[in-house]
């Protein structure tokens, strides 16, 4: 047999080994388009619990948002988006002080200094860029939103807004936000794989840790894809520093045509200590419990 003919077996063989290697492999992804809209609704129930001197106190935060993904543009495997608050809600309860804020940015309350700021939150086009995998890349806007939020504040002097511009930047600001909705959007694998397959990915903000996935099944409605994750809770405020370590799970189901989740439900649990400002360098025992739900409400 020549050379030529033992190469073009060879090349023959490889194929047919690659063909059958691959079969049964999808290759996970958002696929979008420019002009695709995508409408997502945010449920959050928080607990915390801190144990001083033999009794309890629990914060409770319930948390809910309304934003809007418009599809601008598509560069090779980047997506450009548009993001836009529809509206936010947050209510905080202390078993000890009542309730701390309850707001709801589309009901603006006079003479609330709360919901004067999160009402500057609607409106406010903020631009995303978004890898294949749903890594967030950049945000645009982040600083303009804050300083439109503490603006919006009036007889408040200097030293106070630049406080408040503070604790929104972690939140709000172009890195914050990247972090938080990147936990609703980076959750594909570089490659093809099987069912049954696993892989991870990264997050970070005021949760950091690794996910590990696993792509459950995909059904010509569906895919289903779950995590795990050990997680890693650090934030530091004016009143608390707050320090825990815990576990995260996560299920997803997404569109196959293009990718966009039609529901994600994140469980967590974390335990560790929190150093109230006011309480010196005391640290309390704290256990934080929460639930995530993100729901797609149009597409």
């Amino acid at each position: 047999m020549t050379s030529k003919l033992i190469s073009q077996s060879l090349f023959a063989l490889l194929w047919l080994f690659a063909s059958h290697f691959t079969s049964g492999q999808a290759a996970l992804g958002y696929k979008l388009e420019v002009g695709d809209v995508y409408v997502v609704k945010q449920n959050a129930q928080q607990l915390m619990t801190q144990k001083m001197e033999g009794t309890s106190h629990e914060i409770t935060n319930d948390l809910e948002g309304l934003f809007e993904f418009k599809v601008t543009g598509k560069t090779g495997d980047t997506y450009a988006l548009e993001l836009v608050f529809l509206d936010f809600a947050l209510k905080s309860s202390s078993s000890i002080q009542g309730v701390l804020m309850d707001v709801r940015a589309s009901e603006p309350k006079e003479d609330d200094v709360f919901s004067t700021v999160f009402g500057a939150l609607l409106n406010q086009r903020l631009h995303l860029e978004m890898t294949r995998q749903g890594k967030i890349t950049s945000v645009i806007g982040g600083d303009t939103l804050i300083n439109k939020m503490v603006n919006t504040v009036k007889d408040v002097d200097e030293l106070s807004k630049s406080l408040m511009k503070k604790s929104l930047e972690k939140d709000f600001g172009s890195e914050g936000l990247a972090r938080s909705f990147e936990q609703m959007t980076f959750f594909y694998p570089d490659n093809p794989v099987n069912a049954g397959a696993t892989w991870t990915t990264d997050f970070q903000g005021k949760v950091s840790g690794t996910n590990t996935w696993t792509l459950e099944k995909i059904e010509e409605a569906k895919t289903s894809i779950s995590g795990t994750a050990t997680i890693s809770m650090y934030n530091v405020d004016n009143a608390m520093t707050l320090s825990l370590k815990g576990t995260q799970e996560t299920l997803i189901q997404a569109s196959p045509k293009n990718g966009f989740l039609f529901k994600m439900m994140v469980s967590g649990s974390g335990s560790g200590t929190s150093v109230m400002t006011q309480m010196g360098n005391v640290e309390i025992p704290t256990t934080l419990e929460q639930t995530i739900t993100y729901e797609l409400i149009t597409e």
